[in-house]
């Protein structure tokens, strides 16, 4: 028996572990119930969509969290940790995109 992933979906799943890690970490170091809530909930939605299968779900969390971080960096003019998470979450919201558009579909 083998298991197969595609790299699409390993990227979710990484995004997820990432931001449900930073969610934690942001409540640890500065006892942030917001960064704990949004970061177990992006964990929780992400996994979700992994396993009911719909990378569009994905798309929209990205989305909605590079928004949330855009936000934060205007506000706080702060790149760390604000900063990364935006780029990250627009680097993984655009290459879920591309692969939702234009990854070969079967006939």
């Amino acid at each position: 028996m083998s298991f197969s992933i595609s790299q699409e979906w390993v990227v979710v799943l990484a995004y997820a572990i990432l931001m449900g890690f930073g969610g934690w970490f942001g409540f640890k170091k500065s006892g942030s119930k917001p960064s704990l809530i949004a970061g177990v909930l992006s964990f929780a939605i992400l996994v979700v969509a992994y396993f009911i299968d719909q990378m569009w779900i994905a798309v929209g969390v990205s989305a909605l969290l590079s928004v949330a971080f855009f936000q934060r960096v205007s506000k706080t003019r702060k790149l760390m940790p604000s900063g990364m998470l935006l780029v990250l979450s627009a680097v993984v919201c655009i290459y879920l995109l591309y692969f939702l558009i234009f990854a070969d579909k079967p006939s």
